[in-house]
């Protein structure tokens, strides 16, 4: 297998340059950045296709080790989404053991585990004790290198798969989802999970293949945050995977701003379902991408837009348009979706939030925002990310997503510096070059017209022949009354 030559090739490499130098380190410092006064995110390249971010944080005597492969479900092409998803059951819940056997190695040492395929990574998570961090390396390598993939495992992972199918097929926001994302990346039957049919017919050799020949082609990221010692680390994912005889394929450039499918900007696509209960409704423009100069400024733009009072959120709200209406804004690979999506009654037209919400976004343009308000928000999304700092999983996840969307972990706190010094003069210029129709993608789902049952049709026009009927013998008496002698006589 291609895996075991690449652990025996690195395995050897190590032993050759520790026996000629005494010494081999391959990882090399290539970025620093302050959370705060007391933590420092340090990011390395330890080969080609491994980069790591270590926090050092001895608030709590526990470590998150979560590594992050840069490709996800919008990665796949049409028609076999899900095997992502799949690997990531099996490197999760397996690794190099038995079905169930790794979580029991992991909850008896103390430890959690978690998993997840989101558009555009996969990632794994752990957490540990201070004095499992050596334990936390050798899961992940084996992981890496020899994931068990046979039929047991997979025959008993396809059940666990097909009732996850099956539990987001009766989800309606998944579903609707799902049909957003397929419209933003040209995919009829997006599915992150996988169709029923392509699921049921994985097989193992498949699997070892898609792994060997892409998933494990592509770039990672390993982020550990808490009470660990830098050296020690360093060292574990050294001799883990530094010597890795790797071609270096990949660019250190962040992908430039790119739409999967611009073809869509300015289309208006209306779904309709007769099992409703209530309508949703979809509209985002694309932005920017993470580490653009307009970024922070649209973060401050989304939580005016979202204020209390006063605000897009509040008009929609209080005019009971909506039952639940959000605005997001969140990066992806290569581009970002500044978002307004909403739960409507039945009875709210679709037109009807459209017109409130371009009229909140002409008036901000017109009259611009003021300081206080322009502050408020700018203070509200410094909170949030500092706490995010604090919260070592949340902190962890921040630094893989902007790996995986733009190649560099550290722009997610380096965009602190970018807020601070955010200009709200540049708001009425963010709606005007980004906020347009013919940028956008609106998705609705709402109930189709009612049609006429045959007995209604019948109705229907009893109703209209019993009105001209009624019309017809009005006119006949008038014209008789008019002409009867008694009418005649009175008329003399």
């Amino acid at each position: 297998m291609i895996t075991n030559l690449m652990k025996i090739s690195a395995i050897i490499t190590f032993l050759i340059c520790v026996l000629l130098t005494g010494i081999c380190h391959s990882y090399q410092l290539i970025g620093t950045a302050a959370l705060s006064e007391e933590l420092i995110a340090q990011h390395y390249t330890i080969n080609p296709r491994l980069d790591a971010v270590i926090v050092v944080d001895r608030t709590t005597p526990t470590f998150e080790y979560q590594t992050f492969y840069c490709a996800g479900s919008a990665d796949e092409e049409e028609g076999v989404q899900g095997r992502i998803h799949f690997l990531e059951h099996l490197m999760a819940g397996t690794g190099s053991h038995g079905p169930g056997k790794l979580n029991e190695i992991i909850v008896d040492n103390g430890g959690q585990n978690y998993a997840a395929t989101t558009i555009h990574h996969m990632y794994l998570r752990m957490r540990f004790p201070k004095d499992k961090f050596d334990l936390a390396v050798e899961i992940d390598r084996d992981r890496y290198y020899g994931t068990l993939i046979n039929e047991e495992v997979v025959e008993n992972e396809k059940k666990i798969v097909l009732t996850e199918k099956s539990r987001n097929s009766a989800n309606s926001n998944k579903k609707f989802s799902n049909r957003f994302w397929g419209l933003v990346h040209k995919k009829e039957n997006f599915s992150g999970v996988g169709t029923e049919d392509f699921i049921k017919q994985l097989e193992p050799d498949d699997l070892k293949v898609y792994y060997e020949n892409f998933l494990s082609h592509q770039k990672r990221l390993i982020v550990v945050v808490g009470d660990v010692d830098m050296d020690h680390v360093l060292t574990k994912l050294d001799e883990a995977y530094g010597n890795e005889q790797i071609p270096d394929e990949s660019s250190s450039e962040s992908p430039s701003p790119q739409f999967p499918n611009p073809e869509i900007f300015g289309k208006k696509v209306k779904d309709t379902s007769k099992s409703l209960r209530i309508a949703k409704f979809w509209k985002s423009w694309q932005t920017p991408h993470l580490g653009h100069r307009d970024y922070a400024t649209l973060l401050i733009l989304a939580r005016i837009l979202t204020k209390a009072s006063d605000s897009l959120r509040s008009s929609v709200i209080d005019a009971k348009l909506a039952r639940i209406f959000r605005v997001s804004f969140n990066h992806y690979k290569g581009f970002s979706l500044l978002s307004c999506w909403a739960d409507l009654p039945t009875d709210t037209s679709i037109d009807a939030i459209e017109t409130a919400i371009q009229t909140e976004l002409e008036e901000i343009r017109a009259r611009g925002v003021s300081e206080d308000e322009f502050t408020a928000a700018q203070n509200l999304q410094l909170k949030s990310m500092y706490s995010r700092f604090y919260d070592r999983s949340g902190m962890a996840n921040e630094f893989g997503r902007a790996f995986a969307h733009t190649n560099d972990p550290l722009l997610y706190p380096k965009m602190i510096k970018d807020l601070k010094s955010a200009r709200r003069d540049d708001i009425p210029r963010l709606i005007d070059q980004y906020l347009v129709n013919g940028n956008s993608i609106t998705l609705s789902l709402t109930l189709p017209p009612k049609e006429k049952t045959p007995l209604q049709t019948l109705l229907y026009y009893a109703f209209i022949f019993w009105i001209l009927a009624g019309f017809v013998s009005l006119v006949v008496w008038a014209i008789r009354r008019r002409s009867s002698p008694e009418r005649l006589y009175s008329n003399e």
